[in-house]
């Protein structure tokens, strides 16, 4: 991933700088822990990383902390004094908005009809959930007959959709997912209209819609617009999918992946932190977040870590 930097003079105003490395770093005080001289940041990448608190990143983070991101769009050093937040001036937060593809609005298999079944009731939906994010079937179309369809909307406007086979035993000659054709999935993130610019700080990732739906509920997330869920579509996440989520200027992440993708979250972990205060929620039950009870949902994510101690203590542990 790849943005703009800004200005040498711009770096150097916004840092306490003491030294500079003959490999092309500045070393200043820490932004983060205040520490001085352990603040190391390249002058060439505006990579950066504190060998105290261990924070590190890119210039996008260091700027969105520093709320001073409109150093990335056109204006420069000397208007900061005009420009008192990057919150409070739209021209000035440009800069930093990223242009993603519109994709292409898809319409729901003929006979679609939101409605609860026994496979939604047995993984604690209600009629009201279905109703909420637009779950449902049809019996017209061959291909998702059997099928729970899930809607994905992005913008208001639905941009594909799930088929879950409604049966933990899929039968021969049936995929258990069987989803919309052509379908970008990797642009998309379940969930992402329910972020509330300017309010919502912290996003929950999910590796799957049930899980989404469980943090909604057991977390009571909607009571407060500070903290959303949204989920990919399997252990992957996209620079697309990372992008959505600077553009919606969302600060900190919980990643809340199934404890069977300790790689990826190690991996993605890393790449999340360089662009949001980063860290990692997972259930250690032995169950998927969807399967668990509302105490030990709430007891999973009431023990977050961040990614630095989680790939400290736990996969660290695992390799000694």
């Amino acid at each position: 991933m790849k943005f703009p930097k800004i200005s040498d003079n711009d770096l150097r105003s916004i840092l306490h700088i003491d030294s500079e490395t003959r490999s092309g770093q500045y070393i200043a005080t820490c932004p983060f822990c205040g520490k001085e001289k352990h603040f190391y940041i390249s002058k060439s990448t505006q990579m950066f990383d504190c060998k105290k608190c261990f924070v590190s990143g890119s210039i996008y983070k260091l700027l969105k902390y520093l709320d001073k991101l409109y150093l990335l769009g056109d204006k420069t050093v000397d208007l900061k004094e005009g420009i008192k937040s990057i919150r409070q001036t739209a021209e000035a937060e440009r800069g930093d908005i990223i242009e993603l593809k519109e994709l292409p609005e898809i319409k729901m298999p003929v006979g679609f009809r939101v409605g609860i079944n026994r496979y939604l009731r047995n993984r604690g939906l209600t009629a009201e959930d279905c109703r909420k994010y637009s779950i449902g079937e049809t019996d017209i179309m061959f291909r998702y007959r059997n099928y729970v369809l899930i809607p994905i909307k992005d913008s208001g406007k639905i941009r594909g959709f799930l088929g879950r086979y409604a049966s933990k035993n899929v039968p021969e000659g049936k995929l258990r997912y069987s989803n919309s054709l052509n379908t970008d999935f990797a642009s998309l993130l379940f969930g992402y209209d329910d972020i509330v610019e300017g309010k919502t700080d912290t996003v929950i990732i999910t590796e799957g819609v049930f899980d989404k739906i469980a943090c909604d509920k057991k977390l009571r997330l909607f009571d407060d617009d500070r903290v959303r869920c949204v989920c990919t579509f399997g252990k992957k996440i996209s620079d697309e999918q990372i992008y959505k989520l600077i553009n919606k200027k969302v600060s900190n992440i919980i990643l809340s992946y199934d404890y069977d993708a300790l790689r990826e979250i190690k991996s993605y972990g890393i790449k999340l932190s360089n662009y949001f205060n980063t860290s990692v929620a997972v259930s250690t039950h032995k169950k998927d977040i969807d399967e668990c009870s509302e105490e030990e949902v709430v007891e999973v994510f009431s023990n977050t870590m961040s990614i630095e101690n989680f790939n400290y203590n736990i996969i660290g542990k695992l390799k000694r």
